[in-house]
């Protein structure tokens, strides 16, 4: 072999190690990238009439459709919850909603006559943080307006 190539190498093998010191001491910066002040709710209904024998009945079905949205028109997330409207009256058999608290959106999803329901935390980035079982009354008494 040739003596020039091992010292060449050397060469290659001590500036690594330098670099490698160098970026030992050296912390990664990761930007945030999620903007709190630009997350919002967009809630939407969609009805439809309930027919009987071709007529219209004052029945509905209700589709409530909750958006988390950021400022780019990105959607991080989505819930739908279904209903029926029989006059002034909504019967929901579960309950699903969306819920920006401080720095978090909260999505609360209970079943009616089930004692837990459950709680999902996610970031403002629609990164999952946290699942919780929580009582159904204490989410429908917290959430339910």
């Amino acid at each position: 072999m040739n003596p020039n190539f091992y010292g060449k190498s050397l060469v290659i093998v001590f500036l690594l190690m330098i670099q490698n010191i160098y970026s030992a001491d050296s912390e990664l910066i990761k930007k945030n990238v999620c903007n709190e002040q630009g997350v919002t709710v967009k809630t939407e209904f969609k009805t439809k009439n309930r027919y009987f024998f071709f007529r219209k009945t004052n029945h509905k079905k209700v589709k409530r459709i909750d958006k988390a949205v950021d400022e780019n028109g990105r959607i991080l997330v989505k819930t739908v919850m279904r209903s029926t409207e029989k006059g002034d009256v909504y019967d929901f058999r579960k309950f699903h909603r969306l819920v920006i608290d401080k720095d978090e959106i909260h999505e609360v999803i209970c079943l009616l006559g089930e004692e837990i329901g459950k709680l999902i935390i996610y970031d403002f980035c629609g990164e999952k943080i946290s699942e919780q079982n929580v009582n159904t009354e204490d989410l429908l008494e917290k959430y339910r307006f």
